[in-house]
């Protein structure tokens, strides 16, 4: 605080000798153009008798306080001037001429009608001196940082938009990083050949490799936060052709909130190559539904779920429940909400779906108005080979969830679904086609509405192949692939909880929610580009290796069968699947003998009841029966290991002293 006033006063104290010393150029100016003030003032009869140098002084006084009472109305003291931009400079402009037209309006009070002209020079002189005064620091600084620092690195920005004038402006104020920016490139072809902030914009994305030539650019920095994957995968074969090094400024978020520095340049990431672009985000109607309420998150350890509960906590929740099964994830996410600021109001819960009774009580305790349920087994090959847990977890879990929710009045329930659902061809798929027909079938009960929101793979979480990748490039290869034409939607964990989080608040109950999820990525595609954005060169370091489809597996993801029809809502991602009518009873009385088949192990019923409730479920039936084969094989040869450990270790007669 004493800082503070220091610094004031200092500058209040510089400004009073600036604004008359511009007083004192525009008197010397104006008299040499015939016109005298002193004169115009003293024709005034209350000014008439008094002499020149008090008349002087008073006019000194008044112009010297109302300008510095406008430069204090205009905050000309709250800005650290060696950061200031234009915003500033227009504030100075701003506080000049109207402290101007105040002396003016004073003048004419007096019946001087004539003293504009006296008054325009003056704002002229108190705008070219205080603006010098207040951006000389900051030129001075740039100019000593350029002559101590010389620049190596040439560098060229893609991008002639905000991100990159940001950048731009960063390399500039950082010289000590050893920058010199060479030039855009942009595929505005109104920009090419034109100038912003000093630097050319040389040509479009097409000409990368030709200007990175002709100008010797070393590093390549991409400023383009909404381009498609495909347009940055073609720009990094480019820099790769040259031998450029290439970084990204990713965060479109952080162009928007002005927050654009050298800090968010970083190397290039597998989710930057996605086929996607930035979509808007209603904040304004998300938090409307969440701001103020009691909000659970069923698997909120997981990928999807821990990513849930840190952007509903952005929201101002009353409440979040973390409903986990692993102590251990939920322990992580706990302790990064815990260094929230301003603090999160949340409980956790460690329990399992499958426990009705743990289910019921949690959700009559702390009553919330919405659950998210992200809880849910996902890996394709483990649930092939053991569908009475998808049966249990997946499909009794959400039934015992839904179940609750109606009970106890909850507003609103979204169930996180999956494109695997979509023309099944595994026990996972299926599970949760069922679990989207019991949310049709129950639509909007007791005051309940509920949504499933169906999405494809999303990049980065644990049941995604990226994980298993770069493990394996860590290791120094192979990388396995499946199939060559294996193909994906994916998206990354942020943009998917939040089109979820924005589904939620749209649906009005009943609906099967659709993300778009852009273009479907080849998982061969995706294996090569992990490869090189780790400084790795195919088939020289890292060989690629495929094994063929895993068991349930498909080589293209569908987002909806022929049946379904499609309505676009009012956000441009999210989709309305149009789904036949589910008849309750027969569904419910399905599901409980299904429930019978798992708790025996009975795999071929559970198998022909999924395929009762999903029609277009095609299962792997070679794979399941193989399967039991091995596990009764594997049971065997236990049985007969154990049996002759027994034998060998059973003491002999002659050991026993017969």
């Amino acid at each position: 605080m004493e800082k503070t006033k220091v610094r004031w006063s200092s500058s209040i104290v510089i400004d009073f000798f600036l604004v008359n010393l511009a007083l004192i150029l525009t008197y010397f100016t104006c008299s040499q153009l015939n016109f005298d003030i002193i004169d115009q003032f003293k024709q005034i009869p209350i000014f008439s008798n008094v002499g020149t140098y008090p008349l002087v002084l008073m006019i000194c006084a008044v112009v010297t306080l109302v300008r510095l009472l406008t430069f204090v109305c205009f905050r000309l003291y709250k800005p650290i001037w060696q950061y200031a931009g234009v915003k500033e400079f227009r504030s100075i402009i701003y506080a000049v001429c109207v402290s101007g037209l105040v002396l003016y309006t004073i003048s004419a009070f007096f019946q001087r009608f004539d003293t504009w002209s006296f008054f325009l020079v003056d704002i002229f002189y108190n705008a070219f001196i205080i603006g010098f005064a207040k951006f000389s620091y900051k030129l001075f600084r740039e100019g000593r940082h350029n002559e101590v620092a010389l620049p190596r690195t040439k560098v060229l920005i893609v991008g002639a938009g905000a991100a990159g004038i940001g950048v731009l402006r960063e390399l500039r104020s950082h010289p000590e990083k050893g920058y010199l920016p060479i030039g855009f490139i942009d595929d505005n072809l109104q920009k090419v050949g034109k100038t912003i902030a000093g630097l050319e914009v040389l040509g479009t994305t097409r000409d990368l490799t030709y200007i990175a030539r002709k100008r010797t650019i070393e590093e390549v920095i991409i400023a383009m936060p909404s381009a498609p994957g495909g347009k940055i995968r073609d720009i990094i074969r480019q820099c790769e052709y040259r031998r450029c090094h290439f970084k990204i400024v990713p965060s479109i978020h952080a162009i928007l909130e002005g927050k654009v520095s050298i800090n968010h340049i970083r190397e290039v990431k597998l989710e930057d190559l996605l086929n996607r672009s930035t979509s808007p985000i209603d904040l304004a109607e998300i938090s409307k539904y969440l701001s103020g309420k009691r909000v659970m998150v069923t698997g909120a350890g997981g990928s999807i779920g821990s990513e849930l509960c840190r952007q509903v906590a952005k929201l101002d929740p009353e409440l979040l429940i973390l409903f986990g099964r692993g102590e251990n994830s939920i322990y992580h996410i706990d302790m990064e909400l815990r260094e929230l600021d301003p603090p999160i109001n949340r409980e956790l819960v460690i329990g399992d779906i499958r426990d009705n009774s743990k289910v019921f009580q949690i959700i009559k305790r702390y009553r919330p108005h919405i659950i998210f349920h992200a809880a849910a087994h996902k890996h394709v090959k483990f649930m092939e080979a053991h569908p009475d847990e998808a049966v249990k977890n997946n499909i009794i879990g959400t039934k015992n969830l839904i179940d609750s929710a109606i009970k106890h009045h909850v507003e609103a329930f979204i169930l996180v679904s999956s494109d695997k659902s979509v023309n099944p061809t595994s026990v996972y798929g299926a599970s949760k086609r069922v679990t989207e027909k019991l949310i049709q079938c129950k639509a909007n009960r007791n005051g309940t509405k509920f949504i499933a929101v169906r999405f494809g793979n999303v990049i980065g979480s644990r049941a995604s192949v990226l994980p298993n990748f770069k493990r394996q490039i860590a290791k120094g290869g192979p990388v396995t692939v499946t199939h060559r034409e294996a193909t994906r939607y994916f998206m990354t964990i942020p943009e998917a909880v939040q089109l979820l989080i924005q589904a939620g608040a749209m649906g009005n109950g009943g609906e099967i929610l659709m993300l778009d999820m852009g273009e479907p990525i080849k998982i061969l595609d995706l294996a090569r580009d992990l490869i090189r954005l780790s400084g790795l060169e195919l088939d020289v370091d890292i060989k690629i290796d495929f094994t063929g489809l895993e068991p349930g597996e498909k080589l293209y993801e569908e987002l909806l069968t022929p049946q379904e029809g499609v309505t676009a809502t009012k956000h441009q991602r999210i989709f309305v699947a149009q789904l036949e009518t589910i008849e309750e009873e027969q569904l419910l009385s399905q599901i409980d003998e299904l429930s019978k088949y798992a708790d025996s192990l009975e795999t071929d019923g559970i198998i022909a009841k999924l395929q009762e409730l999903v029609p277009t479920y095609e299962p792997n039936r070679e794979f399941v029966q193989s399967r039991e084969v091995e596990n009764q094989e594997n049971i065997r040869r236990h049985l007969m290991s154990s049996s002759q450990d027994t034998e060998s270790t059973e003491p002999s007669d002659t050991d026993r002293g017969v």
